[in-house]
This record gives C-alpha cells, structure tokens and sequence, in this order.
C-alpha cells in the first residue's frame, strides 16, 4: 500500500511538535509490513520573508526542502507554496496544488505508484488533497480535525469547496464523535464518516508515581493563539497567590501573554517555555498538579491524552472532543469558557484526592498501535 500523505500539519526540524499527532498516527502505521508512504508537506512563501527576524515567516523559511524519517524509509517533503500574508490576493489552494505537482514530477514516474491520497485537515489542505486526487484519480481519505471543521466550515468562500471535497472523498475520519456529529449536521453520508480518535506512546507518557504532588505547578499546553485561553489561565491564576503556572508553547501572543503576567503581578509565578520535545514533555506532565486548557473549541486535543496517561488530571472547557474523555474520575470540566469559571475550578481541585494511576486507567485503550491498526483496516477497505 504506497500512501501519498498530503498535510501542513506535520513536524519539521524547525517545529517538532507541529502536526505531532499526524506524524505519531502514521509512524506507527509504518510498523505495519506493506505500508509505504510518502509526506508533501506544504510551508508558506514569499520573497524575502527571511528577512522578518523572529517571526514565523523567518522559521518556514529556514526549514529544508526535504526529510527524512523512519531511518530514512520515509521522505518528507516542504514545498514552498507562494502567499502574500493578509491580502488574500493568492488561493491557497492552488498555490498549494501546484507547489506539490513540483514535487510529483520528480518524485514519481507514473501516478500508477501511488494507491491512496491521504489529507489532514480540510481547508485549505483537505481540498488540495481532493484537487490532487482528482487529478491522478486516486482514492481520497480525509481526516477532520478541529477547526477545520468548527471555523472553515462557516467561512462562504471555503464551505463549499470542503463540501466537494467531502463528497469525493471515499472515507472520512473524524477525531471525535462531536466532529462526526458536526459534519452530518452539513448532509455528508454517515457511512463515510469514521471515528478515530487520536492516541498517545503511552511507553513513553505514563504515571511517575501514586499520587498527584500538591507542591507542584498548573501546566498549559498550547500554541500561543487567542484559540486556546492563556490570558483566561493567567487571569484566575492572579486571583490564587500560592500557585504557579508553567506555559509550554509560541506564537503570536507570546509578548502580549508576558506583558499580561507582569501587569496581574505574576510574572514571578509564571514560566513560559517555548519548545519541549516528547521525552522533557512528559517530565513536565508528571510534575504537574493539573494541566488546564481553556480551548474555545478543539477535536480531541492530544495534550489530554498525554496528560491523562501520565496519571495528571485536567482540567478543561466542555468543547468539542473533550468531554468524550475528561469527566469526574480524571478531571474537572468547566461549566462555562470563563476565568471565573476556571478559578472556581481550580479552588474545587484542591479539595479533591487524586491518584495517577487510577487516572491513567481512563484512557488506557488510547494506544497508538491500536489506531494505527484500525486505520490500516481502514485503508484496505477503502483500496478494496
């Protein structure tokens, strides 16, 4: 089976923990024998945007054309797609299209090598995806993960190119039973949609020990965008003078989030740590006396299932795919996205028992060989 994984949405040397959760998916699809695949992984370009120090633009423009991974089974392309930044001037979409026809004409000698199309997220990717595999008239399969769905979907210009990508697609897998819901609330064929939700390494995130530490720090996870709430988190924070909080992420509010903590007063109790790989995540997690996300909306974000695995309760917003996994016996879901709703919760915490390993139970048939097995199957019958 030669797979042809279409995606912005995956790690590169420059942004390890980007699109992670694709990368693990697939990585242990790898280990299946016959499964062969290749990555085009699109990155933004412009001119001279190198030139833009410290900006994202900076880091997409260093990172290589081309990868390897899986001892070099795997090749991992980055094709600059051109955009010009807040114009709207340029479609995505094609500019990505052709960006990866670049890449085809060299990678393969004939479309007949490729089997199937696999596209993660759906605008502007999952349409690529669909343009491509119209192209070569292969087999689509897209996968919905979060806002693709809960933001794209409501945008005019690009609801009804996701609509006809949808309906090409052969199969398309949800991460969350919400995410399933939403999209036959927009008329897609039930028997399309499949649930398969994320999974976590859990020989590596796993209980350091019995109980949770009561001397430890509050962990958030997250990119900093206005999407996930740290200002809501530093916000209750400032009203609980005893704790401390550990912010792991970038972004485009990392200055305006440090601003936000000298301002509260509690840039002494906050830690904010750009980049930390899988192994020092997991230490991170195991120190922690709860990981909060205040998401507005989210798939099955994978920084519950890490935490959870590790034995660290979570506390988080009733959204999206998150509730299909936090409930009373591993955390505290939040009434209402609010800080006075957060800084009740946080408060309700502290008066609670709570023990890793009871905790780490809840989400123990989350297990990446076990998805990657299901999507394989998935993969044969769709070929089939």
């Amino acid at each position: 089976m030669d797979i042809l994984t279409f995606t912005s949405l995956y790690p590169n040397i420059f942004q390890p923990r980007h699109g992670i959760f694709v990368k693990n998916r697939l990585r242990h699809l790898d280990m299946i024998p016959g499964v062969r695949r290749t990555v085009i992984a699109p990155r933004p370009y412009f001119p001279f945007m190198g030139l833009l120090k410290g900006s994202r633009f900076a880091t997409y423009a260093q990172i290589p054309p081309q990868e390897e991974e899986n001892d070099g089974n795997v090749r991992v392309f980055h094709p600059g797609y051109f955009t010009l930044p807040g114009t709207g001037l340029i479609d995505p979409v094609a500019a990505m299209v052709k960006s990866a026809e670049n890449v085809l004409n060299d990678l393969y000698t004939s479309p007949r090598e490729i089997d199937l199309i696999d596209g993660h997220y759906l605008y502007p990717d999952g349409v690529a995806a669909y343009e491509l595999a119209k192209k070569l008239d292969k087999p689509l399969v897209l996968t919905a993960r979060g806002s693709d769905v809960n933001v794209w979907m409501h945008e005019p210009h690009a609801h009804g190119r996701i609509m006809e990508a949808l309906h090409f697609a052969r199969k398309i897998i949800c991460v969350s039973e919400a995410l399933r819901q939403e999209l036959i609330g927009y008329g897609i064929e039930e028997d399309k949609l499949v649930v398969l939700r994320n999974g976590v390494d859990q020989k590596l995130f796993k209980p350091a020990s019995d109980t949770v530490k009561k001397d430890g720090y509050f962990l958030s996870v997250g990119n900093l965008v206005p999407l996930k709430g740290h200002a809501l988190t530093l916000k209750a924070l400032a009203g609980l003078p005893d704790e401390k909080l550990v912010i792991i992420g970038d972004g485009d509010l990392k200055k305006p989030l440090r601003k936000l903590s000298q301002t509260l007063g509690i840039a002494d109790r906050v830690s904010f740590i750009a980049h930390a790989d899988q192994a020092k995540l997991v230490h991170h997690y195991q120190g922690a006396k709860a990981t909060i996300l205040m998401s507005a909306m989210e798939g099955l974000p994978n920084v519950v299932l890490e935490s959870l695995a590790c034995g660290i309760p979570v506390i988080a917003t009733n959204v999206g795919g998150i509730p299909e996994v936090v409930n009373d016996r591993n955390g505290i879901l939040l009434t209402e996205r609010s800080e006075k709703a957060l800084s009740q919760a946080l408060q309700d915490f502290s008066t609670k028992q709570w023990h890793q390993k009871k905790i780490a139970a809840t989400v123990k048939d989350f297990d990446w060989n076990k998805v990657a097995n299901d999507l394989y199957i998935l993969l044969r019958k769709t070929l089939d």
